[in-house]
């Protein structure tokens, strides 16, 4: 049909762009935290527009490569850990920045910790759903 139905990068360059993307993602995303936690940390030694390019850039091409199918395995207790971590962080970070509000902020984090936490668990569990629904369609 076009253009996006082949991709253009396949193999094991594909497999380095997409594993590139990923690291250089996460390092923007972490970075951005910390510059967000304590002002001036990152900003003073490097400008992170200039990693938000290379993520785009990345992102574009890694949008455009061969991906393998990853064959992904059922929650179990570590998943629904990490997420309750996920949760108490995101409570912690969003106190923290809002703490000015007074009482209200601790409303604001509750409310921000257990929303972090119920989706991510609705998005695992509507991930593990999919996959039943997949596997019963192959079995008819």
């Amino acid at each position: 049909m076009g253009i996006l139905n082949k991709p253009l990068i396949k193999g094991h360059k594909a497999s380095l762009v997409s594993h590139i993307f990923q690291t250089i993602l996460i390092t923007y995303l972490v970075l951005l935290l910390a510059e967000q936690i304590w002002k001036g940390f990152v900003s003073s030694y490097l400008n992170l527009n200039y990693l938000l390019v290379l993520v785009i850039i990345l992102g574009v091409l890694d949008l455009f490569s061969e991906h393998s199918i990853v064959q992904s395995k059922k929650p179990d207790y570590k998943d629904y850990f990490l997420i309750f971590l996920l949760g108490i962080a995101g409570f912690i970070i969003i106190k923290v920045k809002a703490a000015q509000l007074g009482g209200l902020s601790w409303l604001i984090s509750v409310i921000a910790g257990v929303l972090i936490v119920l989706l991510s668990i609705l998005i695992l569990n509507d991930e593990d759903s999919e996959e039943n629904q997949m596997e019963m369609r192959k079995n008819d």
